[in-house]
């Protein structure tokens, strides 16, 4: 392992040699021009958490978690993408995205609450989680590209793992109480359009954008996404550089399939600090 280590920061060390980095010279952010394009972040997210599971033909009311179970609506995400340009004029290119989070709580409910045809009865100690991990892939075309700018469009797939749980004690009848967990998940991809614009005004800087948008109704899903980003870069030495930007990523989804019937209303947004890496 340590040897991994000192592996690793020998090559940032080589790459931010001054000799090394003028070796190769570049007029615009080097992002625009180099055919792989990668960033490893942290994002400091606030969240909304919205969702409902039903009893086939009984549907009940949409739960806050925060609310209700005390869920946190802050998360600290980890959130990862890689692009590769490819073609002779390099117009072509295919993306590719990750974040999850995880957030559980735990609270002394004011009120019934029932989930999944499980009813958590006021008083009760109740715990409730949601998970959600997104895989993000999407190919497009550039149709304005050149040394300081890059404007595209194209079409992709968004993976949702979705899944939410409560549980504690319930009440069977007047007298005998146990412990109930009721869980519901969900797993499938979603296509999308989008689009993205480059431009860097000075050397080592870049102004970026990207909108990811479906509205759709598409077999036992219902419903929309939106994920979009906004940010600045600066390249500190000719591989490696840092990134500020604001991502946005809400769903509303109502679902009817075996394992979810019910619907999610979620809002991830917040600051994203990353790592950049251009080759």
């Amino acid at each position: 392992m340590n040897q991994r280590i000192g592996f690793i920061l020998s090559i940032l060390l080589f790459t931010a040699t001054p000799g090394v980095a003028m070796a190769q010279d570049y007029a615009y952010h080097p992002s625009l021009s180099d055919s792989f394009t990668a960033s490893l972040g942290y994002m400091r997210s606030s969240n909304s958490f919205r969702l409902e599971s039903d009893v086939i033909g009984n549907p009940g009311d949409d739960i806050d978690f925060k609310d209700a179970f005390d869920v946190s609506d802050h998360s600290n995400l980890f959130n990862g993408q890689l692009r590769w340009k490819f073609g002779s004029t390099q117009k072509w290119s295919i993306a590719a995205q990750y974040f999850s989070n995880k957030a559980t709580g735990e609270a002394v409910l004011d009120e019934d609450v029932e989930w999944d045809g499980v009813t958590f009865k006021a008083g009760t100690n109740a715990g409730a989680g949601v998970k959600l991990a997104v895989t993000r892939l999407f190919f497009g075309r550039s149709f304005v590209k050149n040394e300081q700018t890059d404007f595209g469009m194209g079409i992709g797939l968004h993976n949702l793992d979705l899944s939410a749980y409560v549980e504690g004690e319930v009440i069977y009848d007047d007298e005998t109480t146990g412990f109930k967990r009721a869980e519901a998940s969900e797993n499938q991809p979603l296509p999308n359009i989008g689009g993205w614009y480059n431009y860097s005004p000075a050397k080592n800087w870049l102004l970026h954008a990207r909108v990811d948008w479906i509205s759709a109704n598409i077999g036992k899903y219902d419903g929309g996404l939106w994920n979009t980003s906004a940010g600045v870069s600066y390249q500190a030495w000719r591989h490696v550089g840092f990134d500020l930007s604001w991502q946005y990523f809400n769903l509303h989804l109502d679902v009817d399939s075996d394992d979810w019937t019910g619907s999610s209303k979620m809002t991830y947004s917040g600051p994203v600090v990353a790592v950049t890496f251009a080759w």
